[in-house]
């Protein structure tokens, strides 16, 4: 895959928000995951148009989503081996669900599969 303006994005997010300083809102974590699966049509191919018409603070949602489902992984081991199937588990989530759960919780029912 190509460097792009969205990778460089997440990798930039990812890189410049701390642990310490991560969103422990569960409904951003869903919207920033929705903003991550509308970007990519599958795990590594980016959708022309999102190439094109992703803002910086989408690509940063994006980014967010990607960082904190990615430091999940290095501490649990999951059902599924994909990053991105994790990620769209999480933003298929209603965001009611969101009241009643944790970014944590979130995590690891994606997670299970």
């Amino acid at each position: 895959m190509k460097p792009t303006f969205l990778t460089f994005a997440c990798l930039l997010t990812c890189l410049s928000i701390p642990a310490a300083q991560a969103s422990d809102d569960p409904q951003y974590l869903i919207q920033s995951c929705q903003e991550l699966v509308d970007a990519y049509t599958e795990a590594d191919q980016l959708r022309t148009i999102a190439k094109v018409a992703s803002s910086f603070s989408e690509a940063l949602r994006a980014g967010y989503c990607m960082g904190r489902v990615d430091e999940y992984r290095r501490s649990y081991e999951c059902a599924t081996d994909d990053w991105f199937e994790q990620a769209a588990r999480i933003a298929e989530m209603p965001e009611s669900f969101s009241t009643r759960t944790t970014v944590d919780e979130l995590l690891e029912h994606s997670c299970a599969g």
